[in-house]
């Protein structure tokens, strides 16, 4: 039973060879350190003025926030009051229209580096993107008058490259999703980018795309065994398939054998009760008077 069950197994290993996709390219890594340009000031102690804000060109019914609260976004900072109003007014977006209704959008799928090379053109877009949640915190909120008292924060490794985060705020996680700074969950999200928010890295301060979204879309583990494959999950169920056959053969062969009537108990005296018995003194004896009787004498003369 085992040898064919094994044969099986490593076929189908061996057909899954070719379908294996081969190694993607590696992509370019992208350099997120933020570097602070020299100031060229021509007086001494002079004060640096803030230029004013650039406008966002799009229609107000396409974006998540007004476009001058918009523009008031600085990239390469971390968070500031200017940010506040486009940041709370998108939030307010998000959770009027719903997950769903988010996910039903026409968002427009884009990778890392369309965000991190064109902050302003994506600010307050709908966007969506796929890739693995490497770790997911709570934080509290500031102080506001919206009701939000906290988000989670998720740092995403985004589908097809860099190994560079994308920072993803959601107001709500699905329920059994885990949570910590460890963790591996694939999914979908749909979001608004909000700008290239600076954080502090280990090495260096860096910059990140960061979004805003309801909730992710959770690719929930498969129920198999870890690691576990298509092919894999194939062979496990022929080998059982040969056992479930070879059990019902070996049950149908028997079956004769277990179909054949007991004949009755038998006592062995009775079977025994039409058979003489002898000692052997009373056997000699008669051997001795057959072989005086006149009907011996004449077997022995034909013989």
């Amino acid at each position: 039973m085992m040898p064919p069950a094994l044969a099986l197994f490593l076929l189908l290993t061996w057909l899954e060879r070719p379908w294996d996709r081969p190694p993607p390219a590696a992509t370019p890594q992208v350099d997120t350190v933020l570097r602070s340009a020299d100031l060229q000031r021509t007086i001494d102690g002079s004060v640096i003025i803030e230029a004013d804000p650039k406008p966002v060109w799009a229609a107000a019914e396409d974006l998540g926030a007004t476009p001058e609260s918009l523009a008031t976004v600085r990239d390469d900072t971390v968070f500031r009051p200017g940010d506040d109003e486009a940041w709370f007014q998108i939030w307010q977006r998000i959770r009027s229209t719903g997950p769903e209704a988010l996910r039903r959008a026409g968002a427009r799928r884009v990778g890392f580096a369309e965000l991190f090379d064109q902050p302003i053109s994506f600010r307050g877009r709908l966007i969506r993107f796929s890739g693995t949640i490497h770790r997911l915190q709570k934080v509290e909120a500031p102080p506001n008058g919206y009701g939000i008292d906290g988000y989670w924060q998720a740092w995403v490794e985004p589908d097809g490259g860099p190994a560079s985060p994308i920072v993803v705020y959601f107001l709500g996680i699905p329920d059994g999703m885990p949570v910590g700074m460890k963790v591996c969950e694939s999914v979908d999200l749909v979001g608004y980018f909000f700008k290239r928010w600076a954080y502090q890295a280990s090495d260096a301060i860096r910059t990140a795309p960061l979004v805003m979204a309801a909730e992710p879309i959770w690719k929930r583990r498969s129920a198999l065994t870890p690691g576990g494959t298509f092919i894999g999950g194939v062979a496990l169920a022929g080998m059982a398939g040969l056992v479930a056959v070879t059990a019902a053969a070996i049950w149908l062969a028997d079956g004769p054998r277990r179909r054949r009537p007991a004949g009755p108990d038998v006592d062995l005296s009775t079977a025994l009760a039409g058979i003489e018995t002898l000692t052997p003194e009373e056997s000699l004896r008669r051997l001795e008077a057959e072989a005086a009787s006149p009907d011996s004498d004449r077997l022995e003369r034909h013989s």
